[in-house]
């Protein structure tokens, strides 16, 4: 992730985590694909919303977030410890049976996506599941509040996934919005290690 990005998030913060919101509807599909009360790394943990919910479906939740300021926010609403980690930091070897990325890698540059994807897979238990989202675009850049994206096609991320001995890899593309409240399409990586 970039410094700018990690700036953002660590200056907006606050108003970032302010809506509690629902959790991602998506979220319990990749819950259901994952051992019932199993480990699960959630990188990208943002305000928390969607690890409340990992933490109340019954799973160990180790969530993470790149800036500090959003895991201090996390873990209070979680009431646990949220880790400052970035994405290139994770060593973690077989101990998760889920991996949940929510509009998270879409900050990685294209360079070190499949660095990060590696690291993923080697944290993956056997049979162990991960979802992933990113903003679908053809050219990596920044968005109008200065985020870096790396704006991957659907077809550029299966290959990039492929490059894992991976299981299975499915995707899903759908038309959502966006904390810039733009439209946004988006692409959903599902892989089952």
């Amino acid at each position: 992730m970039t410094d700018a990005t990690l700036n953002f998030y660590d200056k907006n913060a606050e108003e970032y985590a302010a809506g509690k919101g629902a959790p991602n509807p998506r979220l319990f599909t990749f819950l259901d694909r994952c051992r019932p009360e199993g480990k699960v790394l959630e990188l990208g943990t943002g305000g928390g919303v969607d690890a409340a919910a990992i933490i109340k479906e019954g799973f160990d939740l180790d969530a993470s977030d790149g800036s500090a300021e959003l895991a201090a926010i996390a873990s209070r609403r979680i009431g646990q410890p949220v880790r400052t980690m970035l994405f290139n930091e994770l060593n973690a070897v077989g101990i998760y049976d889920g991996v949940y990325a929510c509009a998270s890698l879409t900050h990685v540059p294209r360079s070190d996506l499949r660095g990060v994807i590696e690291k993923v897979y080697r944290a993956l238990s056997e049979n162990g599941v991960v979802w992933a989202s990113f903003k679908a675009g053809a050219e990596e850049g920044s968005d109008a509040l200065g985020r870096h994206y790396n704006y991957l096609s659907q077809d550029e991320l299966v290959t990039l996934w492929a490059a894992a001995p991976w299981r299975t890899i499915e995707t899903e593309v759908w038309l959502g919005g966006a904390y810039d409240r733009k439209p946004t399409e988006w692409v959903a990586i599902t892989a089952s290690k």
